[in-house]
């Protein structure tokens, strides 16, 4: 831990050298820890020397760790430093986020099956389930493809590279939806789409440096951190800070590992395993309660752990305790650090045959996740923050969910918008079931081996064209009630 954090200091350090020297990174809305990551990720993969090169895929494997962590202490504090949204509304928006996320990854599956079915399987030697792919590696990621590549290699499908492919498109992803999402808000800045955000200090992501005799750094004008909660003769305030968002943190282990516990022990009394038999072999995938409720990520439970702990100050009458801009400023650097180890652990070293094949569907898989974000997002989102709620969507749907909070903290540093709590909310309605959940792994063993693949893909097709009719006419009524 010591020195791949000093690993990351130093690149945050070189990564704000090169923002206030050049002025075109701050013309493109790119903050210091991206281009901080860029710097790791050169240096990751370069061999410079035997030495170096030892030292930092030791500290690469240790860095790999971290996002799912970081992810975790941010949604900590969301609910932590501020009251959640009325539950009715919170509800309307949830569920048309939800929605879009199915829209968005059922989408990837018959955007994937259509190019199989019409430019692939005429011309190349592959099964059906090539086709999901992109919903494998884009909303999949890593873990994803690499869970995939046993499904793939099954007798009943026989794609033995499975694995090569999926890790190279979710690489392909993590590295086409930074790119592209930076892109995208840059259009979208100048275009307006972006609400500016309420913040103490004007021009967040475009400010450089301020000297201290500067007239935005004054003591009059300087943007504080937060206010002392407690005397500082009993305990630092900023560390008083840090013990809620730890608590919460906390609570959210509990609750996931209570969760999990509990549904376990339910399933010992039943059995609700499907096992496939097909030549001999056996496979068993665990689609029970209990693969549901590990299908979760942690950051879901400490979501609730901070809201817990916030409610229990509020009974207790220490709801002061907590105060919302320390915790906002802690989570914001857990967002730093995030930014910098999601990019530099990305692998671009992986390799695979079939290259025209996969290139088609990497293709096919970009035109759609930018005609989400574009066009859907707009039509099946709340209008207050579609864009940045899309943003993380297609983080998402690209890689992970650290890729698209990298692209948020661009346009939102104080995740003031709301969309990171409707994101977090939605995330159990899909997670369990698509982008490497229940479907993405039974879809290719019980039906597109046995079901003729255009009635598969016609039949995927239709049923996201419905939801994307469902969720224009949800979002329409949602709108017209509120102007009324």
């Amino acid at each position: 831990m010591i020195f791949p954090f000093i690993f990351v200091a130093t690149l945050l350090v070189l990564g704000i050298g090169l923002r206030l020297r050049f002025a075109i990174f701050r013309w493109l809305y790119i903050p210091a820890s991206v281009l901080a990551g860029m710097i790791g990720l050169l240096i990751i993969q370069v061999d410079f020397s035997v030495t170096l090169t030892s030292h930092t895929t030791a500290w690469s494997e240790t860095l790999k760790s971290w996002p799912g962590f970081l992810i975790a202490v941010i949604f900590a504090g969301m609910l932590l430093e501020r009251e959640p949204a009325p539950w009715r509304k919170s509800i309307s928006r949830v569920g048309r986020q939800g929605l879009m996320v199915w829209v968005i990854v059922l989408g990837e599956t018959a955007i994937g099956l259509i190019a199989t079915l019409l430019l692939i399987k005429p011309f190349f030697d592959v099964p059906h389930s090539f086709g999901t792919l992109i919903e494998t590696g884009f909303a999949g990621g890593h873990g994803t493809a690499a869970a995939m590549g046993q499904v793939f290699n099954h007798p009943t499908i026989q794609l033995d590279n499975g694995l090569d492919l999926g890790i190279l498109m979710a690489t392909c992803g993590l590295l086409y939806g930074l790119i592209s999402g930076i892109f995208w808000i840059n259009v979208a800045v100048r275009r307006g789409w972006i609400k500016k955000q309420k913040s103490k200090s004007e021009n967040v992501v475009n400010a450089g440096y301020r000297p201290e005799n500067s007239p935005s750094c004054t003591p009059a004008t300087r943007p504080m951190l937060g206010y002392a909660r407690i005397g500082k003769e009993t305990i630092d305030p900023l560390l008083f800070q840090v013990l809620w968002l730890a608590i919460a943190f906390g609570i959210g282990l509990g609750l996931q590992s209570l969760v999990t516990s509990f549904v376990g022990f339910i399933e010992a009394f039943g059995d609700a395993t499907n096992t496939i038999v097909k030549g001999g072999e056996q496979l068993s995938e665990r689609l029970t309660l209990e693969s549901i409720a590990g299908s979760f990520p942690l950051f879901i439970y400490t979501l609730f752990g901070g809201w817990i702990v916030r409610v229990m100050l509020s009974l207790l009458g220490y709801e002061n305790a907590i105060d919302r801009d320390t915790i906002n400023r802690l989570t914001s650097t857990a967002m730093d650090v995030l930014i910098v180890a999601a990019i530099t652990t990305l692998n671009i070293t992986a390799v695979s045959t079939l290259i025209v094949p996969f290139t088609i569907l990497f293709l096919f898989g970009a035109a759609w996740t930018g005609f989400c974000l574009m066009v859907l997002a707009r039509k099946m989102l709340p209008p207050e923050h579609w864009f940045e709620l899309g943003l993380i969507n297609y983080g998402m749907s690209t890689g992970t969910t650290a890729t698209g909070f990298v692209l948020l903290r661009l346009v939102d540093p104080e995740l003031e918008s709301g969309a990171a709590e409707d994101y977090a909310l939605a995330a159990p309605l899909s997670s369990p079931f698509i982008g490497g959940g229940m479907i993405t792994v039974a879809m290719p063993l019980l039906v597109l081996e046995r079901v003729p693949l255009p009635v598969t893909t016609i039949t995927v097709a239709l049923l996201v064209a419905i939801l994307i009719w469902i969720g224009q006419q949800w979002n329409r009524r949602t709108i017209i009630k509120s102007e009324t």
